[in-house]
């Protein structure tokens, strides 16, 4: 499978990122577009296109890795709308530009990845409005620890401070996401009927239930979305990518098929059924499996596509004459 780096114009504002995050971002984008003008071939095409539009440039040469094709040439198209307006001949480059999207390129991919756990988040959260903190404080010291090394100036402070919230967030992870198999384990298996509320309200004890399964479920999402921020803050992007699929895989084992059919049983709450977050997990889960995973880590051939405006890069490559 082509592993896949895509480099936007800017990150998406649906995930509250930190001003450091930002920073991370724009710095090795940069970076990226300084390899890319060192490219013999690429300024003059550049140069010729409508310098405010924004084109999507696709580095993706057949049967060959990025920088080496049967005649030396690295393959490049511009595309507008989804149409090819310029082909461009280029040189040989050297693997550095290929590091260099992947370090920029891993930061897009778990932004994506974590925008989608953050929307099945979200649909608890419009379930549950007060959730139990003292059960998951791990993993909110955690998160309060990964936020505090954002904000660092010190390299070595902030990478000690990342390593203290991994152990946190690991920790609170494991712990969590054991109680949650516990939890969708003791759900109803069937409908409460008029009986099952005779002299105790049985409603009452299935909600809290569900309430219970799904702050942990929720819990586990936090964590994971935040382990793959620090080691991405780490430039450890394969390390971040395969404890995402490993913690998807604990969270999937622990019953989240089993606590989607029991929660059908449950009546709408805040005008949301509960089954819907567990279906989102699932469908997402489809879709992104261990083996999508393992073919982001090792991808047979290596494809670059990045968003760019003209006038950003020529601006870049005058400020290093």
């Amino acid at each position: 499978m082509k592993g896949k780096e895509i480099i936007p114009i800017s990150l998406s504002q649906e995930l509250s990122l930190s001003d450091g995050e930002k920073q991370e971002f724009t710095n090795k984008r940069k970076s990226f577009l300084s390899e890319l003008r060192c490219i013999t071939g690429l300024p003059e095409v550049i140069a010729s296109l409508n310098q405010d539009t924004v084109y999507k440039l696709v580095l993706a040469p057949e049967g060959a890795k990025l920088f080496k094709d049967a005649q030396g040439n690295l393959k490049g198209v511009f595309y507008k709308d989804g149409k090819i307006v310029e082909h461009a001949k280029l040189q040989e480059v050297g693997p550095s530009m290929l590091k260099a999207a992947k370090a920029v390129g891993a930061q897009v991919l778990l932004v994506s990845i974590a925008m989608q756990l953050n929307r099945i988040e979200e649909q608890v959260s419009k379930i549950f409005i007060e959730f139990h903190c003292d059960r998951i404080a791990e993993i909110e010291a955690g998160k309060s620890l990964f936020r505090q090394a954002c904000g660092m100036q010190n390299s070595e402070n902030r990478e000690r401070m990342v390593l203290d919230a991994i152990t946190e967030l690991t920790r609170g992870f494991e712990k969590t996401v054991s109680a949650l198999e516990r939890q969708i384990a003791e759900l109803p298996e069937q409908k409460l009927s008029f009986l099952d509320n005779w002299g105790g309200d049985k409603s009452k004890e299935a909600k809290e239930r569900h309430q219970m399964a799904m702050e942990s479920f929720s819990a586990c999402l936090r964590a994971l979305k935040t382990l793959a921020r620090c080691h991405l803050f780490l430039e450890e992007r394969d390390v971040a990518l395969d404890l995402v699929d490993y913690g998807l895989t604990k969270i999937e084992k622990a019953g989240v098929d089993v606590a989607y059919v029991r929660s059908r049983l449950v009546p709408a709450i805040n005008k949301i059924f509960p089954e819907e977050s567990w279906k989102q997990f699932i469908e997402y889960r489809k879709t992104f499996d261990s083996r999508s995973f393992s073919n982001l880590i090792r991808p047979e051939e290596d494809i670059v596509e990045i968003e760019i405006r003209p006038s950003e890069f020529m601006e870049i490559a005058n400020a290093k004459v």
